[in-house]
């Protein structure tokens, strides 16, 4: 059986009892709100009003079913979570506005929360019966007991739906990253195939540029070794004019030399044939002498044959 809410709150006013109110867990301020609008609210927005109390126990970290209110940021947590469109600042400057709270309020307890989500009197909240016997408070708790356990059964409903969703998820999300994957296989076998594909055009464009250049390096070998070829013939060829121009000027000095001891023998037989040809004019010059006496001797004896021996 739940825990029991007290039958009355204590306080000066109906402020204090708000306060006492909001010091109860969040199952005994359920509780007493369900006494207290049984009729009007609590029959029909019993299992919300369980959602709200269990909300509340789950973010309360600390305290959890044994806590009361909410700080600022887990009641702003709470009201996102219902699709609350108040702010919590909103809710206590509400709440402050009717005098059911003081200004160093700082939580959000469940009974806050109720006030203004069903917009009730909160002096008849906090001054609502609770019973006067133990019956009335009993089949008050009984009656969120059966509130609590028809939205338990919900929840592990709700719960397994939710189970059986998320499998279900799980198993089309698996389904469809298989078919991506397998796409994405398929892609990269495509792509694979692809890439093999050029570097196979790549190999055969490497190997005809390979054979290219093998040719071009033979090709570029054969002139070498034909220039090299030309090259020593060239040096053989110009070794042999240098050996026929050093024979040629060897012959040339040989001659020159020749032509000198020849022009020093002319010159020498010069000498001789003028010494010869003096001596000869000379010789000539004594023969014509002669000559020229005995023709003189021959005309004088001539005339003296002719005068009688006589010769003037």
């Amino acid at each position: 059986m739940a825990q029991q809410a007290p039958a009355t709150l204590e306080g000066a006013d109906d402020t204090a009892k708000l306060s006492e109110l909001s010091k109860l867990t969040y199952k005994q301020q359920a509780i007493w709100f369900l006494n207290a609008f049984w009729e009007t609210i609590g029959e029909a927005e019993g299992e919300n009003l369980w959602k709200y109390t269990h909300k509340m126990e789950e973010l309360d970290l600390q305290e959890h079913e044994n806590g009361c209110a909410l700080d600022e940021m887990k009641a702003h947590v709470f009201l996102e979570f219902f699709k609350e469109t108040q702010t919590v600042r909103e809710m206590r400057e509400k709440l402050r506005g009717s005098g059911a709270i003081g200004q160093k309020v700082k939580t959000i307890s469940l009974s806050h929360y109720l006030i203004l989500r069903y917009d009730i009197d909160y002096h008849v909240l906090v001054n609502a019966s609770q019973g006067d016997n133990k019956e009335e408070v009993e089949e008050a708790q009984r009656r969120l007991d059966e509130v609590s356990a028809a939205f338990a059964e919900s929840e592990k409903r709700a719960g397994e739906a939710r189970v059986a969703l998320v499998e279900a998820q799980s198993k089309e999300s698996a389904a469809k990253d298989a078919e991506a994957q397998a796409k994405q296989r398929e892609a990269e076998a495509l792509a694979a195939e692809e890439a093999a594909k050029a570097r196979e055009a790549e190999a055969l464009a490497a190997e005809e540029a390979a054979k290219q250049r093998e040719a071009e390096a033979k090709k570029a070998e054969a002139e070498a070794k034909q220039r090299e070829a030309e090259a020593r013939a060239s040096e053989e060829a110009a070794k042999k004019r240098e050996a026929e121009a050093k024979a040629s000027a060897d012959a040339a000095k040989e001659r020159e030399a020749e032509a000198q001891a020849s022009a020093q023998e002319s010159k020498k037989r010069e000498g001789e044939a003028a010494a010869a040809q003096a001596e000869l004019e000379a010789a000539l010059a004594e023969v014509k002498a002669q000559e020229d006496a005995y023709n003189a001797k021959t005309e004088e004896l001539k005339k003296k044959s002719e005068t009688g021996g006589v010769v003037s």
